[in-house]
């Protein structure tokens, strides 16, 4: 199997935190590459782990953002794991090109009361 490049986004808050670092593990034994888009509220969770942590996940002003879509975009991440599923990462997804498979989490609710991937 080879490795692939797989960003995890944890904007929101810690009530799946653990959910998440069993994910990101399991991906970590597949021999994948690991990123995680955090917020300074997530960030912290992830000082142990030997993963790439991006602290940026929340930026504030239209030219941080363009900044952060454009370093994804740059990435060229194999699959994209969202633990968020907020509008803001729901907006992200629109930007980033080339645009890699996108799965919402299954421990998050989207609008309309569902759980499940895309």
């Amino acid at each position: 199997m080879t490795a692939r490049a797989v960003l995890v986004i944890h904007l929101s808050s810690r009530e799946n935190g653990n959910k998440v670092l069993k994910f990101i593990e399991d991906l970590r034994e597949q021999g994948d590459s690991v990123t995680v888009l955090a917020s300074s509220e997530t960030t912290s969770m992830y000082a142990d782990l030997a993963v790439t942590v991006w602290p940026d996940g929340a930026p504030r002003g239209v030219l941080r953002l363009l900044a952060l879509v454009r370093r994804i975009s740059w990435a060229q991440f194999a699959a994209i794991h969202d633990f968020d599923a907020s509008r803001r990462t729901k907006a992200y997804r629109w930007f980033i090109r080339p645009s890699p498979p996108w799965y919402v989490s299954p421990f998050v609710r989207v609008s309309g009361g569902t759980a499940g991937s895309r």
